[in-house]
């Protein structure tokens, strides 16, 4: 990828209000075909009440076989509400490059995790959020102590799906 491709997709991302899931997706779809020369279209995604704990939780899931993909809503709520803007956005473009590369038929989780890093590195600089994630795990931006006393559920059982409306731009894609 040339440095002039790298920078149009970074002020591309720089410019997405965090709360417009589909355009950040649609930057996410791009950067992986451009990438990759892989891609998926008719991605549903799904906000649903995961639950929290300090232990650990689910960010999100793709289900496989399906164009399917999930976010936590109780963790992208406690980022949005009591972390920095930037913060929440790098979390939520993590996430959904995690589960979009997932979608485009990677399943083996440490593969993701290498082609997300990869990406994000690309992409972002070193000292970016959206790079510290995929490097360095969650720690990096949101210390324990963010964890602690949030949304403990008394199930983890999926519930409550809201679907969020994804726009494709791009009509020449097909399915994998």
């Amino acid at each position: 990828m040339d440095k002039r491709q790298r920078q149009a997709f970074y002020e591309e991302y720089e410019q997405v209000d965090p709360n417009n899931y589909s355009e950040l997706f649609d930057i996410i779809r791009r950067i992986v075909s451009f990438v990759k020369r892989k891609s998926r279209v008719g991605i549903l995604l799904g906000l649903e009440d995961l639950g929290f704990h300090p232990q650990g939780f689910v960010g999100g899931y793709h289900r496989v076989g399906t164009n399917e993909i999930y976010l936590n809503r109780n963790v992208l709520q406690i980022m949005r509400e009591e972390t920095p803007k930037d913060h929440y956005k790098a979390f939520l473009f993590h996430l959904l490059l995690h589960e979009y590369i997932h979608s485009t038929g990677e399943v083996n989780e440490m593969e993701t995790r290498r082609q997300t890093t990869r990406i994000s590195n690309l992409i972002f600089h070193t000292k970016h959020p959206v790079f510290k994630i995929a490097n360095w795990g969650l720690n990096a931006l949101f210390p324990h102590e963010f964890y602690e006393g949030h949304y403990e559920p008394e199930d983890h059982i999926p519930r409550n799906i809201e679907f969020i409306q994804l726009e494709h731009h791009d009509s020449r894609l097909t399915y994998i």
